[in-house]
């Protein structure tokens, strides 16, 4: 007789938008407490989105829940959509019942909050504090030719962390951001040359609907471009703090991103000072729930179910080699 592999409740949220195939997609695992950090990345590597994310309980009293952040490739201590989205998991679900909550990441304790109810609903998190980490006033020239378009030199691109580095380059138009169509094996190469997760390029536009126009581009890891990225619009404000450009957005603003991948998704920006901490927010809305189904590795170890011991499955899937590591940091890349 055939055992029953346990399941765990499973979500896909697309998030930084309202309506269904818009926005960009988080993969949710509920109750991952048995799964080790190895089987966590085996598992967002089978989903093969930008993120994948999984609940556990926290270690420390004052969070209401753990969240661990893989890529395909990694685990990463924050990242903006994934952190909105899981939210609105957790609140659909019933995991969290406030509006005022704290999430337990890489990044550390990092409050949300939740704005109005229903469809109009949006959740905000407080961003970890972005960091200037570098100008790069001399690769202007190489950063143009990796993108196909002339890169703005005044500011100049700078890299910024908060958990991820993304590298602005700043167009002068959104005519300019629109038109983009970058060689992927120079964005790659140059992105692991100046030391950073990806390119996020934006230009400051005057729209009723939004203030800034975005595109991030991360090949070096697996995403050739990524739909709506909260942790850049997080840390954009820094940047525009860093070189005066606040004035021209406001300290809350709406920024646009994955138009020209047909996903059209919104980033509601507070920024909270002058070095340009912000919060972010947004709405989210479920597309797919249900279960996976994952060989248990704890049972598996222990001798329960020794010929599952080798493999990790997902209902519809094929088998993904098992490694016992519960340090997945070790094979993690700063995204």
């Amino acid at each position: 007789m055939a055992l029953a592999m346990p399941a765990h409740r499973f979500k896909q949220v697309d998030v930084f938008t309202v309506r269904p195939l818009f926005g960009n997609p988080v993969a949710v695992v509920f109750d991952a407490d048995d799964l080790t950090g190895e089987q966590m990345l085996k598992v967002a590597n089978w989903t093969n989105l930008s993120e994948t994310t999984f609940f556990q309980r926290p270690t420390v009293p004052e969070a209401d829940y753990r969240l661990r952040i893989f890529t395909p490739t990694g685990e990463l201590p924050f990242a903006g959509h994934p952190t909105v989205g899981s939210a609105h998991a957790a609140l659909e679900a019933g995991l969290v019942t406030k509006s005022v909550f704290t999430m337990e990441c890489g990044a550390g304790l990092l409050p949300l909050r939740v704005d109005g109810e229903g469809a109009g609903r949006r959740i905000y998190v407080r961003a970890p504090d972005a960091e200037i980490v570098h100008e790069f006033a001399t690769s202007v020239d190489a950063l143009s030719e990796a993108l196909g378009a002339s890169v703005a030199a005044d500011p100049p691109p700078a890299s910024a962390r908060n958990g991820p580095v993304w590298l602005f380059c700043r167009m002068e138009s959104a005519d300019a951001v629109a038109g983009l169509a970058p060689d992927m094996t120079a964005v790659a190469r140059v992105s692991r040359d100046l030391g950073v997760g990806g390119l996020a390029t934006f230009a400051l536009v005057d729209e009723a609907s939004h203030a800034v126009h975005v595109r991030c581009f991360a090949p070096a890891f697996g995403i050739p471009e990524d739909p709506v990225t909260g942790s850049a619009n997080a840390s954009l404000p820094a940047y525009l703090a860093r070189y005066g450009l606040l004035d021209r957005t406001g300290r809350e603003y709406v920024a646009s991103q994955g138009t020209e991948l047909g996903r059209d998704g919104r980033v509601h920006v507070r920024v909270l000072d002058e070095e340009g901490r912000a919060e972010i927010g947004g709405q989210a809305v479920t597309v797919i729930e249900g279960e996976i189904r994952l060989a248990d590795a704890v049972k598996a170890r222990r001798g329960v179910y020794p010929e599952l011991a080798p493999t990790l499955t997902a209902s519809g899937g094929p088998p993904l080699v098992v490694v016992d590591n519960d340090d997945a940091s070790s094979a993690a890349t700063e995204q």
